[in-house]
């Protein structure tokens, strides 16, 4: 699947340059096609049941002014497509028609960007039922909002108004065009540079003898190359979308991995899925009379229901309440304030995050909570070998980690393509030696294009 993602990126570059430049198709209907196209030749199951879904929200969404309990089922049909799917893993093996094996050695049978696509379509229906804007007359411009292919394999969520109205005017131009192609640069060598390197590492600590609070360190790695490989898919396709002048939102907070605390880290990862769930389930349920008297409960119950986003299990039910819990608690303690203080507060602020992270991160790695308590409880003990293995790699990926929090740092809040643009010719012409250089020199390409996040 990670091969398939860089290939099929390019097929569906290749069939948009060629609907707009030799046939001449206006550039919202060439991304339909290309992304209709691409689906169908590398996703053939996904196009299908994604056409079937977008079928069931036009028509739903043409009628729900007219009809408040299609509000509901309109939306307990969509989570009901992802709630089966998110259980597969428990149904699959009952298929006895199937050659299973074959299936999941392919990918041919998952359906890529499922959440993103529901999360999207349940948008769609109740932005139509708060009036915030009309159903749509054309059912191909919900098919593009809802299949649009940059979006279906990293997000970011979007609103069907946002992403229309640029559509309609998408066109490429030269600064689109350059701009573009830096944000696929760069997310090419946060992916193939330090993503790469750490999933490296991460797979030794994983396949060690590492025990007790040592595990932590698992956690620490994973915490780190989750970041850069979900963010670089968001910068790549960014740079897809920005070709064609459209501009994807930004998902991550540059620096989001220094946060002194929970509720500063929320607010920078991950955005628009927190987003999502603050406008359309966390302000909704608030307005009812028993969740006014308990915000608090209900700010936990959305964080678990995040936690069941990434999968439908106990440890991920886990996942969330921990999360919620602690940002109650950093409440209660007034731990944001550590951000505010100065630099000794701010550094105490980044270690402790960094541990709890550490500590949670470790959810997604051991299949069961038993497993990771098992683990932990363990005689403490470090595989001094894996050091030894995995030296080259460990010190690759701080020297480029270094290099890319520099350019945070300087880039401060502006996009990297804006950021390039803003700086001397000769600053710019650096930036992309390096960056070329670093990646001939030392990108990891034996795992293809990584992007972890496809999993949910």
């Amino acid at each position: 699947m990670a091969q398939i993602g860089l290939f099929s990126s390019v097929l569906f570059l290749l069939i948009a340059f060629s609907s707009i430049f030799i046939f001449r198709i206006q550039v919202w209907k060439s991304l339909l096609i290309s992304s209709i196209f691409t689906l169908g030749i590398f996703m053939p199951f996904t196009l299908v049941f994604l056409l079937l879904g977008t079928a069931i929200t036009y028509q739903i969404g043409n009628k729900i002014q007219s009809s408040f309990p299609l509000t509901g089922l309109g939306n307990g049909i969509l989570i009901g497509f992802l709630i089966v799917y998110k259980l597969k893993e428990s149904w699959i093996d009952h298929f006895i028609l199937l050659d299973v094996e074959i299936w999941e050695e392919t990918g041919i049978w998952q359906i890529v960007g499922l959440s993103f696509f529901v999360f999207n379509a349940i948008s769609y229906l109740m932005d139509i039922k708060k009036k915030f804007i009309k159903p749509t007359d054309s059912f191909f411009k919900l098919m593009l909002y809802l299949l649009y292919f940059p979006t279906l394999h990293a997000g970011p969520l979007h609103r069907f108004s946002y992403l229309n109205s640029q559509f309609e005017q998408a066109k490429i131009t030269e600064a689109s065009f350059t701009n573009g192609m830096r944000l696929i640069l760069w997310g090419i060598f946060k992916n193939f540079v330090l993503a790469q390197r750490l999933n490296q590492l991460l797979i030794s600590l994983k396949g060690s003898e590492i025990a007790g609070w040592w595990t932590l360190l698992i956690g620490l790695v994973f915490f780190f190359y989750i970041y850069f490989s979900f963010s670089s898919f968001v910068d790549f396709f960014q740079g897809i979308s920005e070709i064609f002048g459209i501009r994807l939102k930004d998902n991550f907070h540059k620096r989001v991995y220094f946060s002194s605390n929970r509720h500063e880290f929320w607010k920078g990862w991950h955005i628009t899925l927190n987003e999502w769930f603050r406008d359309y389930f966390f302000y909704w349920q608030i307005k009812f009379q028993f969740w006014r008297t308990k915000p608090y409960l209900l700010l936990l119950l959305t964080y678990m229901l995040i936690g069941l986003w990434h999968g439908i299990s106990w440890q991920y039910l886990f996942w969330g309440f921990l999360n919620g819990a602690w940002i109650l608690l950093e409440k209660a303690w007034q731990l944001p304030k550590l951000r505010q203080g100065g630099l000794l507060k701010q550094s105490m602020g980044i270690v402790y995050h960094i541990l709890g992270c550490s500590f949670i991160a470790l959810v997604f790695i051991y299949p069961t909570l038993g497993d990771l308590w098992n683990k932990i409880k363990m005689p403490t003990y470090f595989p001094i070998e894996v050091w030894f293995i995995q030296r080259r790699n460990i010190f690759i990926f701080f020297v480029m980690f270094f290099i890319v929090d520099l350019y945070h740092l300087w880039s401060k809040d502006e996009r990297m393509d804006s950021f390039l643009e803003s700086v001397s010719p000769w600053e710019r012409r650096l930036i992309y030696t390096q960056l070329v250089v670093s990646l001939f020199v030392f990108g990891d390409f034996s795992g293809g294009l990584n992007n972890y996040y496809l999993a949910f």
